[in-house]
Formats: C-alpha cells, structure tokens, sequence
C-alpha cells in the first residue's frame, strides 16, 4: 500500500463529544455535526477527508478542518487536559 494511503489511528475516547460547524457563505447558515463518546480519529497524510468512530462503532466522515469552511470543537471530561494530541 502507497504509505500516503495509509489511515493513521489515534485515540480520542477521553473526548465527551466533538462538533463540525459549517457556515454558508452565501445565506449564512449554519449547520452543527454532533458527534458523541468518540473513540477514534483516522487520519490519511495529504487526505481531504478524516474519519470519526463512535463508542456505537458508527464511522463517521467529514472534511478535514479547513476545507470547505469546517471549524472543529470538542470537550474532554473536567479535570482532564483540553487538548490531548
């Protein structure tokens, strides 16, 4: 396999849930993606894309931060470092 298609896993169970927000240039609309109790983030080097799996093992797709004006948000539990990686 091309290592620039390879996925690369990392952990995100300590997260309560993470959002994608998308705002409409052109009427302003928002729209909010909730995902919540997510375990796992796939990431593909180069990739337009990144994978979200859920505590249910639903994957979920979205565009990577950036593109397509996707903002990301999350929350880690009280206590614990906001950001983990």
């Amino acid at each position: 396999m091309n290592p620039e298609q390879e996925l690369i896993e990392h952990d995100i169970s300590h997260e309560m849930w993470r959002e994608y927000e998308w705002i409409d240039p052109d009427t302003g609309n928002v729209r909010v993606y909730r995902i919540e109790n997510p375990v796992a983030l796939y990431l593909r080097p180069g990739g337009s894309t990144h994978r979200v799996v859920d505590v249910h093992g639903v994957a979920h797709c979205a565009p990577n931060v950036g593109r397509f004006g996707c903002v990301l948000r999350w929350q880690n539990p009280p206590g614990t470092p906001p950001v983990n990686f």
